[in-house]
This record gives C-alpha cells, structure tokens and sequence, in this order.
C-alpha cells in the first residue's frame, strides 16, 4: 500500500525515539524513515508551529513533530548532523541531573538506555548523555530545540509493604549493586502518584505532592533556561505518564506543552495538557512506521484507531 498517498493534515504525529542503535532505533532503519519522511514531503515541523496549529493555524503541508527523550549523546554525534544534511528538526527533553561534566569523557559508542541509567543511580556516570556545550551546539542553529524531562528522572517510592512489580529494572539499581540495604520497595515514575514520606510513616498529602512536583519542574525549567538562554515551556513526562496533580504543578511551573505517551490525534482543540506521542520502537519496521504516520495524521481515523487498541 502507498501510505504516503494517504498522508493528511488534520493531525500531527508526534514521534519520539530515545536513543540510536544499542538497545535504541537502528540508526539504518532511522535513517530510512526521516528521508522517507523528507521524501514524501512531510515537514518535521517544530513545537512552536505545532503549538500554533492547536490554536488553529492550518498546516501548508503534511508535518509530524520528531522528539527524543533523555538527551542522549548519540543526538549530537550521530543525529544532529544529519538533521543539517537534510534541513531536519527535532526537539529533545533534556534531563538536568543527567547533562554530563564537561571534564567527563562522552562516549561514542552505542548506548544501551537502561543501563546508562544504571550506571548513573550506581556511580553518576554521564558519559551516556550530552553536555552543555554539545547541546548548545545542536540548539545554536535551530536544528534542535530542547525542553525538559524533568530534572531527576527517577522512580518514587511507595509504601514499605507494597512489594516491587519489576524488581530488574533499572530504578533498582542501588539495591542490585548492594548501595542500599534492606528489601527494595515498590516504586512507581515520580510524577504519577503520591509518594511515600518514611519520616512520617504516610503517603504525601495533595499539597506536597504539588509543592514536590512544582519544585521539580519549576527547577528543571530554570535551569534549562539558564544555561541555554532560550524559552523552555514544553515538558516530555518520564515514562509518558502523570497524576493530574502533576499536571496542574507542570503548568503553575510555567509549561503550556504536556507530551504523553498515549495514543491519539494532535490536532486543533486537542489540549496543550495531553499530547500523545507516538512512541518509536527498534523492531517496528517500515511499513509499520508509514503507517502510523498515515493513521495518525488524520483525526477521525487517529482518534478511532487508538479507541480500538484500548
């Protein structure tokens, strides 16, 4: 089927990727979809354009809005300069606490997510990630633009006889590694319940659960503002998800774009509060990739399609 004879413009798919090869997109297969994108005519279009087109401003040509997670440093290897080969744009959420030393080598080799993230709860390494310099390299000539996934990134805990659901994942990694002791707790993505206060011996009240998220955020933007010199009022949530006490502290700290991980159209009258995303993966291969694009280009079918896999 010629999905790209049936690309439309009454909806944008957001595309987002964390990082290439390793356990990330392939960077062949990456490749291969941005030009098949480039090639057909759909424009990778930035969040200020897509902002607009919520509030109603009609597209000239099909677009999808291409954004990364983490802020990995293969970005500024590997993926930056073919964004400027082929006048290309992305944005990346950068995680503050994750931005590398720049005293601390970066690697150049494939990067496995987990375990990046694995080895930063263990020693605080960084060399997964990009620093200062070289996201302001990539940012400079507006190939990438960049807002935040929060500064910590990290899995709350919860109350000490809910038992761990995934005792392997990388949130556990202090306990793998012998740094903490004692059975691990249930943890959950920091933004998406209350947490449990130990020193109190109860989960977070409404207020503090606010006040925490709040602190957070309003932080990360801060700092991201700081440092970059450029407006930061979009927010990628760590795992996709949030509380919706989450969302209101998102928006006191200043943020007017919420990306999820949700399926569903991006389209006029969708709320700047929930943008779904569609979320990338290794094995997906081109004919998958085509035809989501195509789906979730156009409302009545997005909306539709992602009613059906509920």
């Amino acid at each position: 089927m010629l999905w790209s004879k049936c690309v439309g413009r009454s909806s944008v798919p957001v595309l987002c990727y964390h990082n290439i090869d390793g356990n990330g997109m392939p960077w062949a297969a990456f490749m291969r979809q941005m030009l098949w994108l480039k090639a057909h005519g759909v424009r990778t279009i930035s969040l200020d354009r897509l902002e607009r087109f919520l509030d109603g401003e009609a597209l000239s040509a099909p677009s999808v809005c291409v954004t990364f997670d983490d802020g990995f440093r293969d970005l500024y290897t590997r993926v930056a300069p073919f964004f400027r080969e082929h006048d290309l744009h992305a944005t990346v959420f950068i995680i503050n606490n994750r931005i590398r030393p720049e005293d601390e080598p970066g690697t150049d080799e494939p990067i496995t997510a987990h375990e990046a993230h694995r080895e930063f709860l263990v020693s605080g390494a960084r060399g997964a990630w990009m620093s200062e310099s070289e996201i302001r390299s990539i940012i400079a000539d507006g190939t990438f633009a960049i807002g935040s996934h929060s500064t910590t990134h990290v899995m709350g805990v919860m109350p000490p006889w809910q038992k761990p659901e995934k005792p392997d994942h990388w949130a556990y990694a202090r306990w793998h590694a012998g740094l903490e002791q004692g059975e691990p707790p249930r943890m959950v993505p920091e933004f998406t319940a209350h947490l449990y206060l130990a020193d109190k011996e109860r989960l977070e009240t409404d207020d503090e659960f606010f006040a925490r998220v709040q602190d957070n955020l309003s932080a990360s933007r801060g700092d991201l503002e700081k440092r970059f010199g450029t407006q930061v009022t979009s927010l990628g949530w760590p795992w996709g998800a949030a509380h919706p006490i989450a969302v209101e502290a998102a928006q006191a700290a200043g943020f007017r774009l919420l990306f999820t991980l949700e399926n569903g159209p991006v389209a006029p009258g969708t709320s700047p509060a929930h943008i779904c995303r569609l979320e990338v993966r290794r094995k997906k291969g081109p004919s998958w990739f085509k035809s989501r694009v195509a789906i979730y280009s156009r409302k009545t079918i997005a909306a539709l399609y992602a009613w059906m896999r509920i």
